[in-house]
């Protein structure tokens, strides 16, 4: 079968979206949503402002509460999400966390506190509906990675620009072993963008040639492209998205 590209329109496929409390992973569970995708939205924390905002613009969607270092965690949301809208066409991992420690002063708990949430937590995201995926001929995941494991950091620390380049790189592994199932896989690689996580750090508007910071939604239109059959030609990459930060 052949899957040529098309407009966007995500009409009961259903999408998990991971780190959905705020910042990237809501704007994308938003965006999902408008396009038709009932949406399975999970965080730590609390996701109810999420959904809500989703209901109240006539989606679907439904909150579960999700550590991605956790497998049986993973396990069930996957689950819920099977028995409330049925196969899960979407994947986004958009759970993250950031640290700015300097190599001198990284402690080995905090290096596995990052690798175990953006690396292995979004491995473990993956394996959990690949299998699923490849049995139905369709799906598309989209990681969300970083500037920083592409270019060494801008404020970040070596053990989050370690997580983010494995991200990067699993993605292309993931790509061509689904390609033969019409299984795809991306990334996008955010540069700074305006989000709880990051208001007091040191970014600038004049740091991008188009001086201004990334906004979550300048983000989650990006996974929505590359979740939807408007790609369907792209596969393996790692978008770059970061007004002009770095041109590929």
């Amino acid at each position: 079968m052949t899957f040529k590209s098309g407009k966007i329109d995500l009409t009961n496929q259903t999408a998990i979206v991971t780190g959905a409390s705020g910042g990237i992973g809501r704007a994308t569970a938003i965006a999902l949503a408008r396009e038709g995708a009932n949406v399975v939205a999970s965080d730590l924390t609390s996701v109810d402002e999420t959904v809500l905002l989703i209901k109240e613009n006539a989606g679907n969607a439904i909150g579960v509460k999700c550590d991605v270092t956790k497998k049986e965690d993973i396990q069930n949301m996957v689950r819920l999400a099977v028995e409330t809208f049925g196969d899960i066409s979407i994947l986004v991992t958009a759970a993250g966390v950031c640290e700015r420690t300097g190599s001198d002063d990284i402690s080995e708990l905090e290096w596995n506190f990052v690798q175990n949430v953006n690396l292995k937590g979004t491995f473990l995201c993956c394996q959990a509906v690949y299998p699923k995926m490849k049995e139905n001929g369709y799906g598309k995941i989209v990681t969300v990675g970083s500037i920083a494991g592409k270019v060494g950091g801008v404020i970040s620390g070596p053990h989050y620009v370690a997580s983010k380049g494995g991200v990067h790189a699993m993605v292309k592994w993931f790509a061509q072993d689904g390609a033969p199932h019409n299984v795809y896989i991306n990334a996008v690689a955010p540069g700074p963008v305006r989000t709880n996580m990051t208001e007091d750090w040191p970014y600038r508007d004049e740091m991008s040639p188009l001086k201004r910071l990334g906004e979550p939604e300048d983000i989650a239109e990006s996974v929505l492209f590359l979740s939807s059959q408007a790609s369907n030609w792209i596969t393996g990459i790692t978008l770059d998205v970061n007004g002009g930060m770095l041109m590929s």
